[in-house]
């Protein structure tokens, strides 16, 4: 399959697409915020406790209130601890194992475009088939650039828009994950403003439901992935 580029829509369209989208699907993605937030929360507590690390901080729990910088000292004494690192490595098997979720709104948006029938089904498309262990090694790839790149700000922000269209890509075009990177990079050079604004209009709302009113994160944090399947849209089309 090959990709190439479409005529500019503008910023104009590219927002109200995005919504239609979002609008569209509210129950779906309500039922993929659920379920990455129940995964996240209930691995992440998990591990805590699995690496002993949970007993450690309540030792120290009341120093929060007396002493909040002893308290931070001792987290950072915790987090030398050889558990600590392990329980640094299983989470980013965690939110590799997460992650695939993305890709069933990608598939649920498809289908919008096709105006076929979505089930319930669709929001776990990630996880069916061989594709699940090619989304599982790129996410898991994915976070240890971004973890090592976010210590310098610029650097992670680069790294999570050069692998923006990865994952539809890989879902749609069935091309491997470097080839991805290859593609948007491509596209980010001719069409970095529209883009760019476009992911930060998408990342202010879909943040701003927990900053709202805390579960309103659960129908506005899917709005990135509306707006990654939109400009994917835009700028891709599918050849075979």
């Amino acid at each position: 399959m090959q990709n190439s580029k479409r005529p500019d829509n503008g910023l104009s369209y590219t927002l109200r697409t995005a919504f239609s989208y979002w609008n569209r699907t509210l129950l779906y993605q309500l039922m993929f915020s659920f379920w990455y937030f129940l995964l996240f929360f209930v691995g992440y507590w998990y591990l805590l406790q699995h690496f002993g690390l949970w007993d450690l901080f309540m030792e120290h729990k009341e120093l929060v209130q007396t002493d909040i910088a002893a308290f931070n000292k001792k987290v950072e004494e915790i987090s030398r601890l050889p558990q600590a690192r392990n329980f640094g490595l299983a989470f980013l098997f965690l939110m590799a194992l997460i992650n695939p979720l993305a890709v069933g709104l990608y598939a649920i948006y498809r289908k919008i475009d096709l105006k076929e029938k979505i089930n319930f089904t669709d929001v776990f498309a990630g996880y069916q088939g061989f594709a699940f262990f090619n989304f599982f090694a790129f996410h898991l790839f994915w976070i240890i650039i971004f973890t090592y790149a976010n210590a310098l700000l610029l650097l992670g922000i680069v790294w999570y828009f050069v692998t923006l269209f990865s994952i539809p890509l890989m879902f749609f075009m069935q091309i491997r994950a470097f080839e991805g990177i290859s593609l948007t990079f491509k596209v980010l050079k001719k069409n970095f403003a529209v883009i760019f604004i476009s992911m930060a209009v998408a990342l202010i709302f879909g943040l701003s439901g927990f900053l709202l009113c805390g579960f309103g994160i659960f129908f506005t944090f899917p709005f990135i992935h509306a707006m990654i399947y939109t400009l994917y849209r835009q700028y891709f089309n599918e050849v075979k």
